[in-house]
């Protein structure tokens, strides 16, 4: 970012306004902490998805071929159908404690989260969009496959699934 100011003086001795030029450092929008001489986000930060499943594990347990992951927002992948963009599964692992905060205040927005009745997933809940989300590990897990011409809701064992295999990694 350049910021270009200019000086002017009333006095009337004709001489030209001078311009001064100084050059401020660019700061994200979403950077809320000074660490250092820089600002730092506060965010579940995520290069890559190699904290998920791996694609080809995810496609054997929801039954279609996947391709890698993209991250497409904070803490979250999508994998898409390799052969078939309009599947997908998104997986979320918000591991900062003001993404888990937003993530709970989102979904108590969006309505009453149910308890999903699963024994080896105790506390899991499904959320709004059919979303199925457990709070494990210091962090919240999100699962939500749309891998098929079922409904959300009718696809939720498949995210039971892949949240229990992703929660043995």
């Amino acid at each position: 970012m350049l910021l270009v100011g200019a000086a002017c003086s009333d006095d009337s001795s004709g001489d030209v306004a001078t311009t001064s030029t100084q050059v401020l450092p660019t700061i994200a929008p979403d950077a809320t902490t000074l660490t250092g001489d820089t600002f730092a986000p506060q965010t579940t930060f995520m290069p890559d998805c190699v904290q998920m499943p791996t694609a080809a594990d995810l496609s054997a347990i929801v039954g279609v071929v996947l391709d890698q992951g993209q991250v497409t927002a904070t803490g979250t992948c999508e994998f898409l159908g390799l052969n078939d963009q309009s599947r997908s599964l998104t997986l979320s692992l918000f591991t900062d404690p003001g993404d888990q905060s937003s993530f709970n205040d989102l979904q108590a927005s969006l309505g009453l989260s149910r308890p999903f009745d699963d024994p080896e997933l105790p506390g899991a809940q499904v959320g709004a969009g059919e979303v199925l989300y457990l709070t494990a590990n210091n962090a919240v897990y999100v699962v939500q496959p749309l891998v098929n011409d079922t409904t959300p809701t009718e696809q939720l064992p498949l995210a039971a699934a892949v949240l229990k295999a992703w929660l043995t990694l």
